[in-house]
Parts: structure tokens; C-alpha cells; sequence
């Protein structure tokens, strides 16, 4: 080997290390305090669940018993948006509805805990242990509870305001082994970040349809449905692992945190300009509550694809992690900056503000990591339209 050549790879080693060394303190900032430490607001908000449930049970004249927390996951995701239905239904004063939503859900736990297949799943992931990722369930497409979920996201999934139209699929050998490939993948890339988020979802729900991603609805919380396709790549399916689940920490967040003023409408909020949409150049704009669900996942997205970087064993993986860690923060830039702006900052509660802040400044802190070509991060603000992205916010 020539000495250029040695020279050329000992640089570039020290490039990497470097990267590493930046983001680390990042990543803990990340996963530490009120808006990062994701056991304790998981912690938190199934508190919060406990509560609501008992005081819309008496509300409702229903012994508080039967809408206690669950340990079947499939049953405890229904009982937490049944409680935030009922909720918003006691509140207006509307309890006979408030009562029927909590029927319905009482009607499908009796059959889940008659059901001898959800049984079995729920034995089946406390004998394997305490893994903290979402795995795929053991009542995979054609059982009932794993449709009624898909159907679920289905009534809550649309793109450019036409449903998308999703239908469940079968988990394969194949499937098991790339979601394996993909939780490696984040990990080695952000332990602890992934250690972090992947605990706070439960299940993966696999699903076809013409467009597919990936998404979450608070419908099922503590699920997320990812479509097949999407885990042919490993370096996809941990970012949208890792992105979906996210949605389920900062949706516990909502629960327990100010982060919009009291009385805050999505339907009649502010919003921000969004000057990408699947690889077009189409401006959208985002209200409050999606501008923090997409200004949060890009900017853990950013430091993902930094780990990624700084751990890729082939030219490949480092030129792939290095253009989607600059496309991601760019992103996540865009949106701190319009977070800035009155109007959006007029429909945030006390703890928004402070989200902001909290959130502003890991971008900041990325943007200051230096890449391998010397560049720092914060230079590549110009890329957050590339068409080629594969994730839409």
C-alpha cells in the first residue's frame, strides 16, 4: 500500500472517530430529562392511562376494574384509545357516547381474553423474556384482532387527503430475519437512542397497499405498521422502526406535557411551509401537532444516519448514511427555523416551548459535526427536497 494511500485511510478513520465522538454526547442529550428519557415518560403516560381510565369509569357508572391496564398488547393498545375517546366524550358532557366506546372495547377484550391464539402470543413474548423492540405478533394476518388493528390504520391513513387503502400480510421467515437485520442495524448505530425508543412500542403490523411506508395512528398506540417492501433495505427498515416509534414516544409526550395551548385546534392551527412531498416539489403545510411529529422524528433521524456513518464497514454504507444524515437534519433545520415563526408559536402550550428549545439545540449541536469530506453538516441545509428521500414526515 502506498503511503498517500495509508495516509488517505488513516484520515479518514479519524474522520469517522471524530463523527462518533460528536454525536455521542448528542444521543445521551437525546435520551435524558423530560423530553428524552423515554422509560420515564412511557413510565408516565401509562400513569396517565390508569387515571383517565378510572375517572371516565365512574363517570360512565362502569366498575373501574374492567378498564384496568392489560398485559395483551393487541387488547392494551385498544383500551388506551377507547380511554382517550371516552375522555374527550366526558368532557363534552356527551357520557352515554363516552359509555358505548367503552362497551365496544370491553366487547372485544372479552373475546381477546377467550381467544385462544392471543393467549399463546402474549405467553409467547413473556417467555422469550424482556426484549425491549417491537416484534412481529404471533396472530398474524387473517386473525381477527391482527385485522381489526390494520383496519384501524387503514380508517386513519391517508395521503393528500385520499385513504391509501391498506390490507394486513403475513409475517415470513424472510421478514423475521431482515426486522432482525434492521433492530442490528439501529442498534450498532444508536445504542442507546434505540434502546431508548424501541421499548415503547410493542408490536409491528405488517401490511400491503399500493403506496407503501410505513405509519402509526393513535387509534393503536403502542403498534406500528410498516408495509413488507419496506424491510428489503436494512438501512429503511431501522429508520422507519426507529421513526414510527418515535411517534409513540412523542404521542405519550402529548399526553402528559403542555406542548399546545389549551385550547388548541389542529383542524384551525397555524402552520408551516413543507416544500418536499414524496419526492415532488410540491409546498404542503403541516399544523402544529404534525410540524412537532416531523420536526422530532428528522432530528433523531439525523443522528441515526450520523451513527450509521461512523460504524458503516463499506464505501456503500458511508456514502449512503453520509447523503441521508444530510438530507434528514436539513430537514429537521427547516423546521426549527419556522418553528421560530409568531403565528406557529401562538397555538404551543408551556412545555412546546420548551420542546422546541430542548429540540432546536440537538439540531444545532448536528449541525456542527464535521463529515469526512471536511464539510460540517450544517453546510448542506439547501438538500431537504431531494427527491430520492424515502421518508415524507
Amino acid at each position: 500500500m502506498s503511503s498517500l494511500a495509508t495516509s488517505g485511510s488513516t484520515a479518514a478513520s479519524a474522520a469517522i472517530a471524530s463523527i462518533a465522538e460528536a454525536i455521542a454526547p448528542i444521543e445521551t442529550y437525546l435520551t435524558t430529562g423530560p423530553f428524552g428519557d423515554g422509560a420515564a415518560i412511557a413510565g408516565t403516560a401509562a400513569a396517565y392511562y390508569r387515571g383517565a381510565a378510572r375517572a371516565c369509569a365512574r363517570a360512565c357508572g362502569l366498575d373501574p376494574q374492567l378498564l384496568a391496564a392489560e398485559e395483551i398488547a393487541h387488547v392494551e393498545a385498544l383500551r388506551r384509545a377507547a380511554t382517550d375517546e371516552a375522555l374527550r366524550l366526558c368532557m363534552s358532557e356527551r357520557v352515554e357516547e363516552a359509555r358505548a366506546v367503552f362497551q365496544h372495547y370491553l366487547d372485544v377484550r372479552e373475546r381477546a381474553l377467550t381467544d385462544v391464539d392471543v393467549q399463546r402470543d402474549a405467553d409467547r413474548h413473556r417467555e422469550a423474556g424482556t426484549v425491549p423492540e417491537p416484534e412481529f405478533p404471533a396472530t398474524g394476518a387473517g386473525h381477527w384482532l391482527y385485522d381489526l388493528l390494520i383496519e384501524l390504520f387503514d380508517e386513519t391513513t391517508t395521503i393528500a387527503g385520499r385513504r391509501v387503502g391498506v390490507a394486513p400480510a403475513p409475517v415470513t421467515a424472510g421478514l423475521e430475519a431482515a426486522r432482525q437485520r434492521a433492530v442490528a442495524l439501529a442498534r450498532r448505530s444508536v445504542p442507546r437512542l434505540a434502546g431508548d425508543v424501541l421499548r415503547g412500542v410493542r408490536r409491528i403490523c405488517l401490511y400491503r397497499a399500493d403506496q407503501p411506508y410505513s405509519g402509526y395512528t393513535n387509534a393503536a398506540p403502542l403498534f406500528v405498521f410498516v408495509a413488507g417492501q419496506m424491510f428489503d433495505e436494512d438501512h429503511i427498515a431501522a429508520e422507519l422502526l426507529l421513526h414510527e416509534c418515535l411517534h409513540q414516544k412523542l404521542n405519550d409526550l402529548s399526553v402528559i406535557r403542555a406542548l399546545f395551548r389549551e385550547d388548541y385546534h389542529d383542524a384551525h392551527s397555524a402552520t408551516v411551509s413543507v416544500p418536499w412531498s414524496f419526492g415532488s416539489q410540491r409546498v404542503r403545510h403541516f399544523s402544529a401537532d404534525r410540524t412537532f411529529a416531523a420536526f422530532h422524528v428528522y432530528s433523531h433521524q439525523a443522528l441515526f444516519y450520523l451513527g450509521m456513518l461512523a460504524t458503516a464497514t463499506t464505501a456503500q454504507d458511508s456514502a449512503l448514511a453520509g447523503d441521508n444524515a444530510m438530507l434528514a437534519w436539513a430537514r429537521a433545520a427547516h423546521f426549527a427555523a419556522e418553528l421560530t415563526g409568531e403565528g406557529i408559536r401562538a397555538e404551543l402550550g408551556a412545555d412546546g416551548h420548551r420542546f422546541v428549545a430542548w429540540l432546536s439545540r440537538a439540531v444545532d449541536d448536528l449541525g456542527a459535526v464535521r463529515l469526512p469530506d471536511g464539510s460540517l453538516l450544517s453546510s448542506h441545509a439547501g438538500v431537504h427536497s431531494t427527491p430520492t428521500a424515502t421518508g415524507d414526515g
